[in-house]
């Protein structure tokens, strides 16, 4: 029977313990101030880590893809690791070239057997949740063929709704494809964003609000929403960028509203924070991935 090793990049900030639990290899993603370059989860922790390089600095930073050599790198730790297939799963095609690079090497890979990657079409633990999913069916023996077809069902399932303090990150980094207008030139504003997780995986404006508590009420619509056209058990993922006292009260009230939901909580990691702003908020929801394997 094959070993499947599933590898991920860093921005859909797994927690440490949770990677180590379904043994899941990591490339971590570059951040870049000038000519540094500074590796996530290696150099740089988390977004609160990123904010203060920002200020002392006095610089904005930028962002790139892991290189080639980096997943052939985690790759040859795999294949010593014992494992004899591959499953590269990547933040969304449609902000980054990483499943694009990750997929030509999957492709040109000779040490296993079979190397395959797979575009979440999302980041943070939207994609995290596919890679945990893909772990877990590995570590039940399922083939690779099983696997996607998984994955599949659980990526057009994803629904995600995350509002920052300030657009204008979003807008440098140039990865706002949607509703530029909705949000453009208003200020005092929080703007909600989605992406579209079953088309290219780009980001959208779809309202905005006044207050972080206005956005909330907003996310909860749409969860209720879903929750009243769906059949099946949802999971669903509180994830904060440096605000951790807010992300559990978020959790607390969507937890008293949504009983039967199951919520976990998650960070917006530095990574994916270069992009968010400091302070932006998110939640995102889908088919609870244990219910499909």
């Amino acid at each position: 029977m094959s070993k499947i090793a599933v590898i991920i990049d860093s921005s859909s900030a797994m927690p440490v313990v949770t990677r180590n639990r379904y043994h899941i290899f990591q490339v971590n993603d570059p951040i870049i101030f000038g000519d540094e370059v500074y590796k996530e989860s290696v150099d740089i922790h988390d977004l609160g880590e990123l904010v203060k390089m920002m200020k002392d600095k006095k610089q904005i930073a930028s962002t790139s893809q892991p290189a080639p050599g980096d997943w052939e790198e985690a790759l040859n730790l795999a294949k010593a690791s014992g494992y004899d297939q591959a499953l590269l799963v990547t933040l969304s095609s449609g902000i980054s070239g990483t499943y694009q690079t990750a997929a030509a090497v999957a492709d040109s890979y000779e040490g296993m057997s079979d190397v395959r990657a797979w575009d979440s079409k999302i980041a943070v633990m939207g994609a995290g949740m596919q890679a945990l999913m893909a772990a877990a069916m590995a570590e039940k023996g399922k083939t690779l063929d099983e696997i996607m077809v998984a994955l599949e069902k659980l990526r057009e399932s994803i629904v995600v709704r995350f509002v920052v303090n300030d657009i204008s990150h979003l807008q440098r980094t140039g990865r706002l494809s949607r509703g530029a207008a909705l949000v453009g030139g208003l200020l005092n504003i929080k703007p909600i964003l989605s992406m579209d997780v079953q088309d290219e995986g780009k980001i959208g404006a779809v309202g905005k609000a006044r207050k972080m508590s206005g956005a909330l009420k907003e996310i909860k619509e749409t969860l209720r929403q879903s929750l009243a056209e769906v059949d099946y058990p949802v999971r669903a993922i509180v994830v904060d960028g440096n605000d951790a006292k807010l992300g559990d009260k978020w959790l607390k009230d969507l937890q008293a509203e949504y009983p039967t939901v199951k919520f976990e909580r998650g960070v917006l990691g530095a990574f994916i924070g270069v992009h968010t702003g400091d302070g932006a908020m998110g939640v995102l929801w889908a088919h609870d991935w244990e219910d499909l394997i």
